[in-house]
């Protein structure tokens, strides 16, 4: 998968670039890396752990190139599966490659300023239960969403995209609000 992408400079210092082609639904890279937990997360700092956050309390320290994918709140790329990073639309030879870091979040711990630039910029990146409405829908609707936080807002008896609380009730609940791991 490696002949797909390269790394290059790009506004954010490094990014990953495609090398040809993508085509919608192309694996792109699979993020590896030691499983951590939060608290281990935390202990390392931010200059010295990269969380991709996997569970409800689980991480993965990922590595490079995954590390150097970029955020942008107008992705043309996903995480399937947990740890694979497919495209959501065809993606140019030299285009970025970016995904939206909330789609793998539920911790209300770490938020980060965007710098994106897309039409669709939400200023704040944060946790997926925080996006609008109709984002958390799009995203779980295509499949881009971690299997733990996915699984909060769908029933499996439906197969049909659904908020489980309303959005000022899981807000006032913070960190308060415990959702079981699947």
């Amino acid at each position: 998968m490696r002949d797909k992408i390269r790394i290059g400079d790009c506004r954010f210092g490094k990014g990953v670039f495609a090398r040809s082609i993508i085509r919608k639904g192309e694996e792109i890279l699979c993020f590896s890396g030691p499983l951590i937990s939060l608290e281990e997360a935390l202990a390392k700092g931010e200059r010295q752990c990269d969380p991709l956050q996997i569970g409800r309390r689980l991480y993965m320290d990922i590595g490079s190139p995954g590390v150097l994918v970029n955020h942008s709140c107008e992705p043309n790329a996903g995480i399937r599966h947990d740890v694979r990073l497919v495209a959501i639309t065809d993606i140019r030879a030299g285009e970025e490659i970016f995904y939206d870091y909330s789609t793998t979040m539920d911790e209300d711990h770490w938020t980060l300023g965007c710098l994106c630039g897309s039409a669709l910029c939400r200023v704040n990146v944060g946790d997926f239960k925080y996006l609008p409405l109709h984002t958390r829908r799009k995203y779980l609707r295509i499949g881009i969403v971690q299997t733990y936080l996915a699984s909060q807002f769908i029933r499996p008896e439906r197969k049909k995209t659904v908020m489980q609380k309303p959005e000022k009730e899981i807000r006032a609940a913070g960190r308060k609000h415990q959702l079981a791991l699947h």
